[in-house]
């Protein structure tokens, strides 16, 4: 087949929907399909070029935060053909151009999360007024028109899906994210694991919990003072999470970004990952999956979709809460048996369910629904 992947973002830029759509794609092509991607060129970069043999076809956009902005999308789009159209939510606008400039093409769209404004952005608060009128009019001009158009809507997990103000209203089917074991496995394991070092990775944004890690960080070190304390990552709250870690910089650091051989290494060293994220734009965490992959337990925040993921694979704590967060982190440093348990529990379950190559032939089994539709 020939298949279009429209993402507003793509790589280079870093997101969880990004990595979500370049392993999908590529895992498309291995298996024989030819796939172009269709996405804004932010960061700037050539409109034609090409990533580990992928078509990319970029749209210059205003840059506008969190939501890239195309000129007359619905006419760029409409000049391309394809079997099928992969469309990924949100940002709405390249799916809502897909609907309006390619109709008579098959459309699945995955909806990976509502569309929240955060509370604070860059320590400057949003107005809950504010707010709430942005999620209306997304919701009402663009997320339901969108999903009335499409094919078939695809959600990465069942608890949220069904607690989605929006998804709850449809009808979906479910395919999760997945993780390229191959990727893993294939990196020459030099590390060695540390018994208290405990890793976060992601967006430095308020919706994140950074904030509550790094005061459960304080609880920690507090009965175990040689912990190590690893944020990866980089965004608009850096400065203000490294105010709240003054004092600690010997036991929290902030690692910025770093290359993929490195952060493996990482993962594979560190005795936990956290993800303290507490808001509905954390969908699944494919960092969870990632860290799995490495026998690593992780520790996750009980909100909907998250709750689905992990398993027997590490803890899930109360969202908003250090002192949950230090327990758990403790009960992995006092526990070692047990942590390894949940790192092969973990590993297991990637295995079993979230390795592309499965991943990938859901797709391609929801794919061959819509091209049956009359």
């Amino acid at each position: 087949m020939r298949i279009i992947q429209a993402s507003s973002y793509f790589y280079p830029h870093i997101g969880g929907v990004e990595t979500h759509v370049l392993e999908l794609a590529q895992s498309l092509q291995d298996m024989g399909h030819e796939v172009i991607v269709l996405c804004a060129a932010v960061p700037k970069s050539n409109h034609k070029d090409a990533v580990n043999g992928l078509r990319i076809h970029r749209f210059p956009a205003l840059d506008l935060p969190y939501v890239p902005l195309v000129y007359a999308l619905r006419r760029r789009i409409a000049q391309f053909s394809a079997d099928v159209i992969h469309s990924h939510y949100p940002p709405p606008f390249m799916s809502y151009g897909a609907v309006k400039g390619l109709p008579q093409i098959p459309h699945v769209l995955t909806y990976h999360c509502d569309l929240e404004v955060p509370d604070y952005i860059a320590n400057l608060r949003i107005p809950r007024v504010f707010k709430n009128a942005i999620q209306r009019i997304n919701n009402s001009l663009y997320a339901k028109p969108v999903l009335n158009k499409v094919d078939q809507i695809i959600a990465t997990t069942r608890s949220y899906a069904r607690s989605s103000p929006v998804l709850r209203n449809y009808q979906y089917k479910i395919v999760p994210n997945g993780v390229r074991l191959q990727a893993f496995d294939r990196l020459h394991d030099t590390s060695e694991r540390e018994v208290k070092q405990v890793l976060f990775v992601g967006r430095l944004s308020s919706v994140k919990g950074i904030d509550y890690l790094i005061k459960a960080a304080k609880i920690v070190m507090k009965q175990h003072k040689d912990a190590t304390f690893l944020i990866v990552g980089d965004g608009e709250e850096r400065q203000s999470l490294k105010a709240l870690a003054k004092g600690y910089e010997n036991c929290i650091k902030f690692c910025g970004h770093i290359p993929r051989r490195a952060l493996v290494e990482l993962y594979k060293s560190s005795a936990v990952l956290v993800l303290p994220s507490f808001t509905r734009l954390e969908a699944f965490g494919v960092v969870l999956l990632e860290a799995m992959a490495c026998e690593t337990p992780v520790i996750a925040s009980r909100i909907p979709g998250v709750l689905d993921v992990i398993g027997e694979g590490g803890f899930l704590v109360k969202p908003c809460s250090p002192q949950s967060l230090a327990t758990a982190i403790i009960e992995i440093f006092e526990n070692p048996k047990n942590a390894r348990r949940m790192g092969k529990k973990g590993r297991q379950l990637v295995e079993q369910k979230y390795d592309w190559k499965i991943v990938a032939q859901e797709v391609l089994d929801v794919y061959a629904t819509v091209q049956d539709l009359p």
